[in-house]
């Protein structure tokens, strides 16, 4: 794997984004090599799954803007991407730990998000810039964290963009647990020893349920629906605002968004 290691800890396997250089943003590889990481736990046997960041400045930062197709036609669409990693998170059946060592942003965001239990270390920041961007996020995205948030709350995030810092990320629920840096990573990895101590078809059938009952408040959406949003999203992608909001976001700059 390229920027993804893994580390197997009796039980327990750890799942490390490691391109500091870039607080550990994602590309196309190595969303692909989390999907594979997942596939392997479901084939190995591992009884729960953490997944942290490199260093101590980010847990991920997103999906890395330099990556980004610059038109819809260039090549696999970011979103479909992180989606299908998402999906692959979603599905491993042991319980998933996201130890926020840092930032977490835009998909590292979701990420952590998307994993059953997050243990955060004091100064932590976790925000969803999409709003600053000129990007309408995915909807499977959003619905993580309106699972995890309630309306409200998920609409704060999403339509300010501002990042919420560690106090108010475990008051709102967006973290289960937040303690000194030297002692966050260590209770991360002591919850997973616990966790994989544990009858694992129990636990596995007891994740299933409750995404079962979860899911059950969830309503699909109808085809109609479904042509709103894809072109509501295509839009906003293809829009004066997100060409704005990129080169804004590459020179540093404030940007100067015209809403179209």
């Amino acid at each position: 794997m390229g920027d993804v290691r893994v580390e197997d800890r009796d039980r327990v396997r750890v799942v490390t984004i490691d391109n500091a250089q870039k607080r550990n943003a994602l590309d196309y590889r190595s969303l692909a090599d989390i999907e594979a990481a997942c596939a392997g736990a479901q084939r190995d046997g591992v009884r729960c799954l953490v997944f942290r960041g490199a260093g101590d400045k980010a847990f991920c930062s997103g999906f890395d803007i330099e990556a980004i197709p610059t038109g819809p036609q260039e090549g696999d669409r970011p979103d479909l991407a992180v989606e299908r990693t998402m999906e692959a998170v979603e599905a491993v059946r042991c319980p998933t730990i996201a130890f926020l060592n840092g930032a977490a942003f835009g998909a590292g965001g979701e990420l952590a998000a998307t994993c059953d239990l997050r243990v955060a270390r004091q100064g932590i920041s976790f925000g969803m810039p999409p709003a600053k961007l000129g990007v309408v996020y995915p909807v499977g995205g959003m619905r993580r964290f309106l699972s995890l948030l309630g309306p409200a709350r998920a609409k704060e995030l999403f339509f300010t963009g501002r990042p919420v810092d560690a106090e108010r990320a475990l008051a709102i629920g967006l973290v289960d647990r937040l303690l000194p840096a030297g002692d966050a990573e260590r209770a991360a990895l002591e919850l997973a020893d616990e966790i994989a101590g544990n009858a694992p078809l129990a636990v596995q059938g007891m994740k299933r349920i409750l995404r079962l009952l979860e899911a059950a408040h969830e309503r699909g959406f109808t085809d109609e629906e479904r042509e709103e949003i894809d072109g509501l999203r295509r839009r906003a992608f293809e829009s004066k605002d997100t060409a704005e909001g990129r080169a804004a976001f590459l020179e540093k700059r404030p940007p100067r968004f015209q809403g179209e």
